[in-house]
């Protein structure tokens, strides 16, 4: 498993906090497994008046907040700071801040909903809801209130009917770049959540009160969408060549004989080790892929000998020219290989 593994190496130990991915029971199953571990250190958050630091292996600030177990609303603004380190002080280098959102009451023309915000006065709310007021509109309280929680807010034009309809804001999906990922895969850092938004119309109605038509007059979001951050790995691993294996003769000498340089040999070994575990005779049950890189027909390898389907160098002639003409080389074969699971 994962965990016997750091068990058995002598220059690494884990703290308590410390995140490895895969998990420390994951049985290990094949070569060149990729094992990671996110350090854990100190992170101040600021809630409010209170004050709480913790070591953590998170990287995202919403993920930091759930490590600490406190509880955020979607409108709730965090975000990571900076802070001078002060080892008299405190071992922290950096802070979360989060400045907590209030429940308001918000009636437009009559149509009333709930909202959480971060403004601090009615005219900030007006403005962070994208309500644009026209000539005869009003606003109570007046501009420039400061917002109290449960406080009531209110846009009204006189003389106009409306109706409102609850629509959701599906949400927004930014990918990050993370060198500690290999290339290929991703992983999901702060999970997205839907949005809602209230959209109020102006409408007309015929004299036995049948609706004639309507008019989009206001757009309100009452939650706002979490955006999903997802981590795309940028590291490529270099696989470790393992010449003590032999395939009808040494695997180095096989790729030796085929005229594969000898850099490439641990792209080569890891390509073939995945397509056919290095059997020349290997044949797939489903495609009738065939031989040490799995060519389709096998008689394409035709081209490298006529003893393409017992000689093993053959194979590998006609591997590498595959490699070089699809994807210019077997580096990039392998990064390929990476990406797609296959080639």
């Amino acid at each position: 498993t994962v965990g016997e593994l750091i068990d058995r190496l002598e220059d690494v130990t884990l703290a308590e906090e410390d995140v490895v991915e895969p998990a420390e029971d994951e049985p290990i199953l094949e070569d060149d497994t990729q094992v990671n571990i996110y350090r854990a250190r100190p992170v101040k958050v600021l809630d409010g008046d209170r004050v709480l630091t913790r070591l953590t292996a998170q990287r995202s600030p919403r993920l930091v907040i759930a490590d600490m177990g406190l509880d955020i609303e979607p409108e709730d603004e965090v975000r990571f700071e900076r802070i001078d380190t002060n080892v008299l002080e405190n071992s922290a280098s950096e802070q979360v801040v989060i400045k907590r959102s209030i429940e308001v009451q918000l009636s437009i023309y009559g149509a009333v909903k709930t909202v959480r915000t971060t403004a601090s006065t009615t005219d900030d709310l007006v403005q962070e809801q994208g309500i644009t007021q026209e000539d005869g509109d009003t606003l109570e309280p007046r501009a420039g209130t400061a917002l109290l929680d449960g406080m009531l807010i209110a846009v009204n034009r006189p003389g106009i009917k409306t109706i409102s309809e609850v629509e959701a804001i599906a949400y927004q999906t930014e990918t990050v770049d993370d060198s500690s990922i290999i290339a290929g895969s991703t992983k999901v850092q702060t999970s997205g959540v839907d949005g809602v938004k209230t959209v109020i119309y102006e409408v007309e109605e015929d004299d036995d009160g049948a609706e004639v038509s309507r008019r989009e007059i206001q757009s309100v979001v009452t939650k706002k969408p979490v955006v999903q951050v997802v981590a795309r790995g940028t590291k490529i691993a270099v696989p470790t060549f393992n010449p003590s294996v032999t395939v009808s003769g040494d695997k180095a000498a096989l790729m030796s004989a085929a005229g594969i340089a000898e850099s490439d040999y641990p792209f080569v070994d890891y390509i073939m080790s995945k397509e056919s575990g290095w059997r020349p005779g290997a044949v797939n049950a489903s495609s009738g892929a065939f031989g040490l890189c799995q060519s389709l027909p096998a008689s394409k390898m035709a081209s490298a000998g006529a003893d393409y389907r017992t000689n093993p160098v053959t194979q590998l002639r006609w591997c590498a020219s595959y490699a070089e003409g699809r994807y210019g080389g077997w580096e990039n074969s392998y990064n390929a290989w990476l990406v797609q699971n296959w080639w």
